[in-house]
C-alpha cells in the first residue's frame, strides 16, 4: 500500500505540477516525481514477486527479494534528498520572481519563429498557472498591469487585448481582453490575486510532502525485506 501510494503521489506530482518546472528550470521536483513513479513500480512488482517466493519458499528469490528493497531504499532516499534541496534552492536561492518577469515579457506568447523554442511551452504553463491558481500577473508593481509592457502585447495588432485570457474570470473573456487597465480596477472581469506568492507556497508544499514520503517509505520498506531475510535464513536448503 505504501508503495501504491509513492506511485499514485508521483503521478499526481508531474502530471499536475510539470508544467510550471518552465517557469524555474532547472527544478528538481520534475525528477523527484519520477523518481516516486518509477520506483513505486518497483516496489509493487517486488512485492508481488516476495509473496510468490515466500509462498513457494524460494529461498534465493527472497534473497533477491531483499537487495532489490534495498536498492529502492537508496533511490527513495535520494528522492526524498532532493526534493529537501528543491526546497531549501526555492526559498533562498532561486529568484522565482525575476525568473517569472523574464519569462513572461520576453516570451509569453511569442511565435516559435521568432522567439524561443520554449516559448509554446512557457505560454502553456503561464496560462495554465492563472487560470487554476486564479491569478494575473507576478507580483507587487508587477501585477495585472505587467502584461502592458510585455512582447506579447507589443506585437499585437490594434485592436490589442489588454490581458491574456488565462487572466480572465471565466464567462467574462470577451470583456475582460478589451479593459482599459488605466481606468479603476474592475475585479468582476479579471483575477487581481498576484501568480508568484501562490505558485511558491504550492511548491514549497507539495514538494515537502513528496521528500517526506519519499524519506519515510525508504525506511518503511526496509522492514519487511529484514524479515524476508531472516525467514530465508530458516528455510533450508
Amino acid at each position: 500500500m505504501l508503495a501504491l501510494a509513492v506511485l499514485v503521489y508521483g503521478s499526481w506530482l508531474y502530471h499536475n505540477r510539470a508544467q510550471y518546472a518552465v517557469l524555474l528550470a532547472p527544478s528538481l521536483y520534475i525528477d523527484v516525481s519520477r523518481i516516486m513513479i518509477l520506483v513505486g513500480l518497483m516496489a509493487i512488482i517486488n512485492s508481488l514477486a516476495a509473496v510468490y517466493a515466500v509462498l513457494k519458499e524460494l529461498r534465493c528469490m527472497i534473497f533477491t527479494f531483499t537487495i532489490a528493497s534495498f536498492i529502492i531504499f537508496i533511490m527513495l532516499l535520494i528522492g526524498g534528498m532532493m526534493g529537501l534541496v528543491f526546497r531549501y534552492k526555492l526559498m533562498y536561492q532561486i529568484p522565482l520572481n525575476l525568473k517569472m518577469l523574464t519569462s513572461l515579457r520576453e516570451l509569453y506568447g511569442i511565435d516559435d519563429s521568432i522567439g524561443s523554442a520554449d516559448s509554446e511551452e512557457l505560454t502553456y504553463a503561464w496560462d495554465s498557472l492563472q487560470a487554476n491558481f486564479k491569478c494575473c500577473g507576478i507580483n507587487g508593481t508587477d501585477d495585472y498591469h505587467v502584461w502592458r509592457t510585455s512582447k506579447w502585447y507589443m506585437h499585437q495588432k490594434a485592436p490589442k487585448k489588454s490581458l491574456p485570457e488565462s487572466c480572465c474570470i471565466p464567462g467574462k473573456e470577451v470583456e475582460c481582453v478589451k479593459h482599459d487597465l488605466s481606468r479603476p480596477l474592475n475585479s468582476t472581469l479579471f483575477y487581481t490575486n498576484t501568480c508568484y506568492m501562490p505558485l511558491k507556497t504550492d511548491l514549497l508544499e507539495v514538494v515537502h510532502i513528496a521528500a517526506i514520503m519519499s524519506i519515510v517509505s525508504s525506511i518503511v520498506l526496509l522492514i519487511p525485506a529484514g524479515f524476508a531475510a531472516f525467514y530465508a535464513c530458516l528455510i533450508q536448503k
